[in-house]
């Protein structure tokens, strides 16, 4: 058996103003987490070893994504929001941090971010243009030289019914092999729906791989090669979800297999309401 437990304080002060015509706040964020030693390593690391650090994160309780490890160092966190209300132009953005108050180590390999008692810089930043553009980015900053260990960019064009979404993802982590779950990667995706009328919709995406052996030796990608693709259609209405999807897996990773696959799905919505 095992026991974990923590207690958490977590403190927001926003500073609301005017800026250029518009509306700005700036909100200052800090966390205290204490929490005492768990026996983290009295058994396997099976649904922990995705750790990763990224601002969604920062602020957890448990940065471990599983119940296999728990962190039990006392930190603290923080950080700040700021965000800009213009007229049909929005600006958010996150940046934050966490300091360890104890010297335990050996809890997170290198490369996580979360390895000395200062961690790495991570942060979120989004731009939209009333409902139609929206741009986010995703990174996170090495501690020691700022070098980009993390960067992702997501930009959506179009309404909610009919849209185009281009994606680019590269993991520059030098995690090594203690995590195979962990591999540097370059990948970029593409997706997109289309309205047919007011209750169909037909709906695709693709991802392809972009890492060479130059990033990771381990990887067997030439460079540019395909990782999965998405096609499908769906009806929705007020009462139910309707949608057929082909699926083509490219690789085969964990208990996925490469190959077709097809999902019927269906969901009754306002149920219990």
């Amino acid at each position: 058996s095992r026991a974990m437990g923590a207690v958490a304080l977590d403190v927001r002060w926003p500073f609301i103003g005017e800026f250029a015509g518009g509306t700005q706040r700036f909100t200052p964020r800090v966390a205290f987490i204490a929490a005492p030693r768990t026996r983290n390593f009295a058994i396997p690391n099976e649904d922990s070893r995705a750790v990763d650090l990224t601002w969604s994160n920062l602020f957890a309780i448990n940065r471990f994504p599983g119940y296999d490890r728990f962190e039990d160092a006392s930190r603290i966190v923080y950080g700040f929001d700021w965000s800009l209300a213009l007229p049909g132009v929005a600006i958010n953005t996150n940046v934050g941090q966490s300091y360890r108050l104890d010297r335990r180590s050996g809890l997170f390999p290198d490369g996580t971010g979360l390895t000395g008692r200062l961690s790495d810089i991570v942060g979120r930043t989004e731009v939209r243009y009333r409902d139609l553009i929206s741009l986010v980015h995703r990174y996170r900053l090495d501690k020691e030289n700022l070098a980009i260990r993390r960067n992702e960019v997501d930009a959506t064009i179009g309404s909610r019914d009919t849209y185009a979404l281009l994606g680019y993802l590269r993991l520059n982590r030098d995690i090594g092999g203690t995590l195979e779950d962990l591999q540097d990667r370059e990948e970029v995706r593409a997706a997109g729906r289309v309205a047919i009328n007011r209750y169909w919709s037909a709906f695709g995406s693709i991802t392809i791989d972009l890492t060479d052996r130059a990033e990771d030796p381990l990887s067997l990608s030439d460079g540019f090669d395909p990782i999965r693709h998405r096609l499908g259609v769906a009806y929705e209405d007020d009462c139910l979800r309707l949608g057929v999807t082909w699926r083509r897996d490219y690789e085969r990773q964990g208990d996925v297999r490469s190959g077709n696959s097809f999902l019927l799905s269906l969901s009754f919505k306002n149920l219990g309401r």
